[in-house]
């Protein structure tokens, strides 16, 4: 679960991100190229990303705990996407394998 709220945040800062006039990249793929051209749907598609990984902290961790817990995940992964976006150390491909192994190791752990 909080592997998949960690994902839900790191792609929604990617899409709000996607809307900055001061960052841009040109190896945009289809979706990012489509929700660039108009920033009102990626602040939109953020948003509800927030929102749902929100929704999941709260509903896993309680409200005070999950409130928190969903501004410091938000702030880590906002950290790390700005972090590591100028070098190109995670693309797309390089996400899923880190969630996939995330996932694994949650599902075994529990």
């Amino acid at each position: 679960m909080f592997s998949t709220i960690c994902l839900l945040f790191l792609v929604g800062f990617m899409f709000w991100m996607n809307t900055s006039t001061r960052i841009s990249w040109s190896d945009k793929n289809r979706v990012m190229a489509s929700l660039a051209a108009n920033p009102l749907y990626s602040r939109a598609a953020a948003g509800a990303l927030f929102f749902l990984a929100t929704v999941l902290c709260v509903a896993t961790l309680g409200v005070g705990s999950g409130l928190f817990a969903a501004v410091v995940i938000l702030m880590t992964a906002g950290s790390a996407a700005v972090l590591f976006f100028p070098f190109r150390y995670f693309g797309p491909v390089a996400v899923a394998i880190l969630y996939a192994c995330a996932v694994t190791l949650e599902l075994v752990a529990h």
